[in-house]
C-alpha cells in the first residue's frame, strides 16, 4: 500500500467532500440505489451546508491522501435513537468513498478505523452504517471489520401493490 495519510477535513475541503459524496452517490445509484439529484443549484447550496456542518462537534469528516492527492473520504455524525428507546450515544457512518483507482488498498479500512477510534474517544458506545443489499464488496468489508446485520429495511414500489 502506498503511503496514506488520514486527516480531519476542514472548511477549505468542502468542495472536494461534495465531489466525493456525489461520486459515492452515483456509485450507489449504479448499484440500485436512489437517483442522485442533478440540480447544480442544489449542490452549491449543499456545499454551503457542508461548510457549516463541518464545524459541528457531533460530525466527523476525514480525508485520505497520498502525497497531495485526496483519494478518499468519510463522513459520520452523532445518531440518536427515537425517544421511545433508552438513550445511548451512537455514531453513524454516513459515507465512505475511495476513488476507483485507489480501491483495494486498505484505504476504506484506514478511514473507518480512524473514525471508530475518534467515536470511541468521544464516548460513543456503538457505530452503525447502511449498505445497499447488493453491494457485496462493501458488506464483506464491513463484516470483516466487525459490523453485523442489525435490521433489514424493506421496500416495495407501490405500483406493484395489489389489494
Amino acid at each position: 500500500m502506498t503511503d496514506i495519510q488520514i486527516r480531519k477535513a476542514n472548511v477549505r475541503d468542502c468542495e472536494l467532500i461534495v465531489r466525493f459524496l456525489r461520486a459515492a452517490l452515483q456509485d450507489m445509484e449504479a448499484a440500485g440505489g436512489h437517483a442522485v439529484n442533478s440540480d447544480e443549484t442544489f449542490w452549491r447550496d449543499f456545499t454551503a451546508k457542508v461548510s457549516r456542518s463541518i464545524q459541528y462537534n457531533d460530525r466527523l469528516y476525514l480525508l485520505a491522501q497520498t502525497g497531495n492527492a485526496a483519494v478518499g473520504y468519510l463522513e459520520g455524525k452523532s445518531s440518536a435513537l427515537h425517544e421511545v428507546f433508552a438513550p445511548k450515544r451512537s455514531f453513524h457512518l454516513n459515507a465512505v468513498y475511495v476513488v476507483p483507482e485507489s480501491r483495494n488498498q486498505g484505504i476504506a479500512i484506514l478511514l473507518v478505523d480512524r473514525a471508530l477510534q475518534w467515536a470511541k474517544d468521544q464516548g460513543y458506545r456503538e457505530s452503525d452504517l447502511n449498505v445497499l443489499a447488493n453491494n457485496r464488496n462493501a458488506k464483506r468489508l464491513y463484516e470483516k471489520m466487525g459490523f453485523s446485520v442489525f435490521r433489514y429495511e424493506m421496500r416495495m414500489q407501490l405500483s406493484n401493490h395489489r389489494i
